[in-house]
């Protein structure tokens, strides 16, 4: 790279231009206009008004972007940025050269940072749209097939642009405009292994603050993450960031093999004092760089708090079943006087079904959602607003044949002063933000999970066969109404992939395919272990070993302590298990909640999160083979929470911990789960586990 030509600046090959200096210094909280008594800012304003070359306007524009420096650069970037919309091809919308894309992008990113500049917002838009029209590739990549010798795909130019089109505001983890069969740009990047041992400075250095970029973006920041002024740009992002900075924290004290149950819920407590003091903070920042620093001084918060690894004074008494958050009414017909305690004695002579009822604190009106793609099943509405007012419909999108569907991005869901449950989506093909009425009457996901085993090719144009998973290697074109069969479905971002049964694959995205057979999960039974002699009735199916139903009694018996929930299991209606005030249970748990003596067993950690705050957190040992639901059923029982859930096997569904309850299977809302940190992409009746597996189970709506 020739530093004199791209800066403008004259410090020779191997100096650091002005350009660049002024983005560091300001990105580490330096004042550029005195560095060692010389003002760089006033070098790039000379600069700026008879640039060197193309690329210095791009280049000083973005330098004079980072912050506010004064009439003379003011004066600048307006000139500069009035240059660069006049340099815009008007029929194709880029911008040219002998490297388009590099430019390009360079000009959209500059552009980004100046969206309060006349015209600018428009020469945005029209860029944005052209570089998925003209630039973006299959694989996610960008080139220019006009140019042969510098319009080929490198992962310089792909890092330049997809950090662009972020600074811009487009999702880049998700294919660009309604081309789902293509790769996401984020995704070829990563693909390129641009931070990897060996790879230049220069792109190690783009790459980072690229995928920076990205996820500030997708948190909801507003333009460049270099334009330090900006009022409120980052504040979005940056209280994202430190709720996953908690997340983490929380994660790492509760998996601490050596800390105590009593210091791991002071410490645990710390965290979210030191969270909710440092989101008010967050939240009255009036500009960037004060969140930035906001954030970063609350990560610094947690990373002091510290957890204690004394051994503990007495034995470790084997866990009860205990109250959490959860207020057990033995009578329910007479509430009024049972005691708050979980150890309190029924005063009813006839036994009712304990009830579970949540105790915990209002569900905040706005929580962040399961980021998905859907589509729409029958005419919605787009709000600009969260209010739904006529002033402010924005758009209506009528019910359209399957192939037609729209397409959304769901960003989160909250309940809006009307009372509604509603999303915040992003059309995926106009680019449109906005909100709209959530639920399955209104939305299905737009590519398939389930276990497909053939499918029947609806698009009329047909689909194709790919050799890698990002779709790519094409192998053979595939007309409608053919008939193909499924191997499995496999994830891949925030859409999906099948793989044939000749080891290709294709999209799963419903728009283009129709699932014509699906797979029946297995049921391998075993009978259930009798229970207590008791004078009521019970209905009971076998449990199975991937957690899917459980055998509980109605027992009538003037002993509190033999009470238990009751339920009729089948494989379409929730399993509730009511757990009672006390730990004495006379039904054997189902598998593996016990293991048996002469099993092998495994041990795994378990911890369950809602509101920012942990319900219950510790381990438990189940037969080896058994599912992640397995284990979570098991833990309930250790923990006295109350669990529902539906369906067995591969269709494990779970409905409520604790009072948060879940959305209807196949919708953006209710618990997600993950192992190890990372979401398997399955049921958790299908995730087998592995000795010392961590799971962590969070809430979001």
């Amino acid at each position: 790279m020739f530093w004199g030509v791209f800066s403008g600046g004259s410090q020779g090959l191997n100096g650091i231009s002005d350009v660049s200096a002024v983005n560091g210094l300001v990105a580490i909280d330096k004042d550029p206009t005195n560095v060692n008594g010389k003002n760089l800012v006033a070098d790039i304003v000379k600069d700026a008004n008879n640039p060197a070359s193309d690329y210095s306007i791009v280049n000083d524009l973005q330098a004079l972007s980072t912050g506010s420096y004064g009439q003379a650069s003011e004066t600048a970037r307006t000139s500069l940025t009035k240059k660069l919309i006049g340099m815009q091809d008007q029929k194709t919308g880029l911008w040219n050269g002998f490297d388009k894309v590099d430019y390009t992008g360079r000009a959209i990113l500059a552009l980004s940072m100046n969206t309060n500049q006349p015209g600018a917002a428009d020469a945005l838009n029209t860029a944005v749209k052209a570089v998925s029209n003209h630039l973006y590739q299959e694989n996610g990549g960008f080139a220019d097939s006009s140019n042969t010798m510098f319009g080929a795909e490198n992962a310089y130019n792909d890092v330049t642009m997809t950090n662009a089109l972020a600074s811009a505001g487009v999702n880049v983890y998700v294919p660009l405009k309604e081309k789902t069969d293509y790769v996401a740009p984020v995704q070829r990047v990563l693909e390129q292994h641009p931070v990897s041992a060996g790879n230049s400075a220069m792109l190690i250095q783009q790459a980072t603050w690229t995928f920076e970029q990205a996820r500030f973006t997708r948190n909801g920041g507003k333009g460049s993450i270099f334009a330090f002024n900006q009022t409120d740009a980052a504040k979005p992002g940056e209280i994202v960031s430190i709720k996953a900075a908690a997340i983490t924290k929380k994660q790492s004290i509760i998996n601490d093999p050596q800390a105590t149950a009593a210091a791991k819920s002071d410490a645990l407590n710390l965290v979210d004092q030191i969270l909710a003091t440092y989101v008010s903070k967050l939240s009255a920042d009036s500009t960037s760089s004060a969140a930035i620093a906001d954030r970063a001084a609350g990560v610094t918060a947690f990373n002091h708090v510290t957890v204690s690894h004394a051994a503990p004074a007495t034995p470790v008494t084997p866990p009860t079943v205990t109250n959490n958050n959860v207020t057990v009414v033995n009578n329910p017909a007479s509430s009024s006087s049972a005691s708050s305690s979980s150890a309190a004695t029924s005063t009813s002579s006839s036994s009712s079904v304990p009830i579970s009822t949540p105790t915990v604190s209002g569900k905040p009106v706005k929580k962040a959602s399961h980021r998905s793609i859907v589509y729409a099943l029958t005419t919605v509405k787009l709000y600009r607003s969260s209010n739904f007012t006529k002033s402010n419909l924005t758009k209506t999108y009528k019910k359209r044949a399957r192939i037609n569907r729209p397409m959304f991005l769901v960003i989160s869901q909250q309940t809006n002063k009307q009372g509604h449950a509603i999303y915040r989506v992003k059309d995926m093909n106009l680019g449109k933000t906005g909100y709209t009425l959530s639920g399955s009457k209104y939305f299905a996901h737009a590519y398939y999970s389930a276990k497909v085993t053939r499918i029947k090719v609806i698009n009329p144009k047909g689909i194709n066969e790919y050799g890698k998973v990002n779709l790519t290697s094409k192998k053979r074109h595939v007309k409608k109404n053919a008939s193909l069969s499924v191997r499995k479905i496999v994830n891949y971002g925030l859409s999906n992939r099948m793989q044939l049964t000749n080891g290709r694959y294709i999209t799963a995205n419903k728009k283009l395919i129709l699932a014509t057979k699906i797979k029946k999960s297995s049921q391998n039974t075993r009978p259930s272990t009798p229970t207590a002699t008791t004078t009521g009735t019970s209905t009971s199916t076998p449990p199975t070993n991937s957690g899917s139903t459980a055998t509980t009694t109605t027992t009538t018996s003037s002993k509190p302590t033999a009470t238990t929930g009751t339920t009729t299991t089948t494989n379409n209606s929730p399993i509730i298990i009511h757990l009672g005030a006390t730990p004495t249970l006379p039904v054997a748990p189902t598998n593996p909640v016990t293991p048996s003596n002469d099993a092998k067993t495994i041990t795994t950690t378990i911890s369950i999160h809602a509101d920012e705050a942990t319900i219950a957190s510790g381990s438990i040992k189940v037969n080896s083979g058994a599912s992640a639901f397995d284990a979570l059923q098991a833990f309930a029982q250790q923990q006295g929470l109350a669990l529902t859930y539906k369906g067995s096997g591969a269709t494990t569904y779970v409905t409520g911990i604790n009072g948060y309850n879940a959305g209807p299977a196949g919708t953006m809302t209710g618990w997600l789960y993950s192992v190890n940190g990372t979401e398997p992409g399955s049921s958790m009746g299908a995730y087998t586990l592995k000795d010392g597996d961590s799971i962590s189970m969070t809430y979001n709506k």
